[in-house]
């Protein structure tokens, strides 16, 4: 019995290499593709960064005109001048503020003084150490009303330390002494009208008031 020989017209080779050739096709495809894909995003990524400087250049330039027509609306003059006023007043009430007002002094001498006294001289001393110096001489109806003066001066907001001495009678019958006191240089400072209250008047003595 004879064999039967198997024969194949089909050339190994050329398919082998078709498939290769398929095989780079797709790769090469797939790159251009990839490529084109990021070419594509970059080319969309510069177009929005000139886009976003364009928007920026134009918000930045919208935003200093508007900046500009503010700046003119206040007036740059009117506000400088406002502004050296400010400055003036605040130094005027600084001034003011350390300036020492001697009818504050005056009005509570006045206040506080009995009926009963009389001041012969008046001295005023502004460099001494603990603020400014008072020291004066006067005549008073009694002891008594030196006792009554002296318990009115030290109910005194502005005047401190008061001290009477030399007391004697003098040869009219009526009592002379000396005064001195000490007086705060802030308790000086000026103080505009109805800013504080007044410290009410001191009782009525009943010493007779002097001739």
């Amino acid at each position: 019995m004879q064999e039967r020989v198997t024969t194949s017209f089909i050339p190994k080779a050329s398919l082998q290499v078709e498939r290769e050739t398929r095989s780079t096709r797709r790769g090469s495809s797939l790159v251009s593709i990839l490529a084109g894909v990021i070419f594509l995003l970059a080319a969309m990524a510069s177009v929005g960064m000139f886009l976003f400087e364009r928007y920026t250049i134009q918000s930045i330039e919208a935003k200093g005109a508007t900046l500009e027509r503010s700046r003119a609306a206040f007036e740059p003059s009117t506000i400088e001048q406002l502004s050296r006023l400010d400055t003036r007043i605040g130094t005027a009430k600084k001034l003011l503020s350390n300036h020492p007002a001697l009818s504050n002094l005056f009005d509570e001498l006045e206040e506080k003084t009995l009926t009963s006294i009389r001041f012969n001289d008046f001295f005023y001393d502004v460099g001494a150490q603990n603020g400014a110096a008072l020291s004066f001489s006067g005549d008073a109806a009694s002891f008594n009303a030196v006792a009554l003066q002296s318990d009115a001066f030290s109910k005194s907001s502005l005047i401190s330390d008061p001290i009477f001495s030399d007391v004697n009678i003098a040869p009219l019958g009526v009592v002379r002494f000396n005064f001195k006191a000490s007086v705060h240089d802030t308790a000086l400072h000026y103080v505009p009208l109805g800013a504080a209250p007044s410290e009410p008047p001191p009782p009525e003595e009943s010493a007779t008031p002097i001739p």
